[in-house]
């Protein structure tokens, strides 16, 4: 648990060191801005430097249409198994949103209810714990990574908002 305060406190850091020399966002959209910090933590925390990160990933558009707050529990844990065994068609509908990353990649997604008045910045610390070991998986694949691809969008039923994430460990590239 200290571990993982200590890299939220890093990650932290390091996010709103980037807001500070990016300054105001050049009118860049809500998603585009956490999709940026998510690359920064990423960059920082999961990957090497020298692997690119992207956000080239039109399928979080039609995750976002098919969202149901139904699949997280009050906890904000997933209701869809996380095993491909499993005869869950939730799961198999969201893996069929990501069909082309079946083989050589490895995918995940994360959700989280977020407060959609507060800034880009607070809606990303309330993704990145999930990052570290809260995501669905959908494929999996191994190899070396070479490249990856981060997308995010807000969402709103009823009234709350949810931030819908989707990471991708390219494991092809080069």
């Amino acid at each position: 648990m200290k571990l993982t305060k200590k890299l939220l406190a890093m990650a932290l850091a390091g996010v709103m060191l980037l807001t500070i020399l990016t300054g105001c966002s050049g009118g860049k959209t809500g998603d585009r801005l956490v999709e940026e910090y998510m690359a920064a933590f990423l960059s920082e925390h999961a990957v090497s430097s020298n692997i690119p990160i992207t956000h080239d990933v039109p399928e979080i558009k039609t995750v976002a249409e098919k969202f149901d707050p139904s699949w997280l529990d009050s906890q904000g844990n997933w209701t869809i198994s996380k095993t491909d065994s499993s005869p869950d068609k939730r799961r198999q509908a969201l893996k069929d949103v990501f069909s082309n990353y079946e083989n050589n990649y490895n995918v995940f997604l994360y959700a989280c209810e977020v407060d959609s008045k507060q800034s880009e910045l607070h809606q990303t610390m309330r993704v990145m714990p999930l990052i570290l070991g809260g995501g669905l998986p959908l494929h999996s694949s191994r190899g070396r990574l070479t490249a990856v691809k981060c997308a995010t969008r807000l969402v709103t039923r009823g009234e709350k908002s949810y931030r819908i994430a989707v990471i991708i460990y390219d494991r092809t590239a080069g």
